[in-house]
């Protein structure tokens, strides 16, 4: 059921806490019983089929579900009464004629009682898809918040997010970290992209600083490199990371963000070069 039919049912369906809802609940059942029994009363003068009951069941499963299971009995005695003194010769009369009557009525309230239980159950299935659905649109619209605002840390920052599985050799790029290595945004991901974007005279001792990490199990990885990006260009990243372990410490999962520094590397160099420029003169 989607969210909009939900919401349609519900406007109709007073809330079981309030008092206000529950004199509305009680109330609704005993009118809507009313209605149906004064339009089986008018019905009768034109039309004897002999089963007043027939069409009462109505009223009883119409309360159940707008109300609950309470104004389904309301509506189940009110029926049987009026039933009893309006509709069942002799007319306007309490008691049973014969036993066929009384078998007759004992039936209607029997399953009165069953159509009312059903009635309770499918109007506490409604509250709780509409509890399920509200839940489920609410995580929505955070994880939508969550990732609007990670792209935009990721244009100030200019990085991005990634996460490596370890146990199943998958790994995720944020649109950032795609940007920051030139990749189409909907490059597929993984480690051997990453290892090819590194630069053969680091790739060894970055590969190498990796697997160190991971053989003592360690937790945190710091380390600033070279890397040529889809389009050719070089750029200085720094990496963060964090490695997860498993209760048997076996490596599980490491997440990270890759920030450009190659504006900052490249003032630090053109310092250095005016530094010794400075020292010869």
């Amino acid at each position: 059921m989607s969210m909009i039919d939900i919401r349609s049912i519900l406007r109709i369906i007073p809330q079981p806490a309030s008092r206000h809802n529950t004199v509305w609940r009680y109330s609704g059942a005993v009118l809507v019983t009313l209605g149906f029994i004064a339009a089986r009363w008018l019905l009768g003068h034109a039309i004897d089929d002999g089963v007043p009951f027939a069409t009462l069941f109505i009223p009883i499963a119409l309360s159940a579900f707008h109300g609950g299971l309470g104004p389904g009995i309301v509506s189940v005695l009110v029926t049987m009464v009026l039933t009893d003194y309006l509709l069942i010769p002799p007319v306007y009369t309490l008691g049973f004629p014969d036993t066929k009557a009384l078998v007759a009525t004992l039936m209607f309230a029997i399953s009165g009682l069953l159509i009312s239980a059903l009635g309770e159950a499918s109007r506490n299935a409604v509250f709780q898809a509409s509890s399920e659905a509200e839940v489920s649109r609410t995580v929505r619209q955070q994880l939508l918040a969550n990732e609007e605002r990670l792209r935009i840390i990721e244009r100030v920052v200019a990085g991005g997010v990634w996460e490596w599985d370890i146990v199943k050799d998958n790994v995720y790029w944020s649109d950032g970290y795609r940007r920051l290595y030139d990749y189409p945004l909907d490059e597929t991901p993984s480690r051997e992209k990453w290892e090819m974007s590194l630069l053969p005279e680091d790739r060894d001792r970055i590969v190498g600083q990796l697997e160190e990490l991971l053989r003592e199990k360690l937790h945190n990885w710091s380390v600033e490199h070279r890397a040529r990006t889809a389009s050719g260009r070089i750029r200085w990243i720094a990496t963060q990371g964090q490695v997860f372990y498993d209760s048997s410490g076996k490596p599980k999962r490491m997440v990270g963000m890759n920030l450009d520094i190659t504006a900052r590397r490249l003032a630090q160099d053109a310092s250095r070069e005016n530094e010794a420029r400075a020292h010869l003169a």
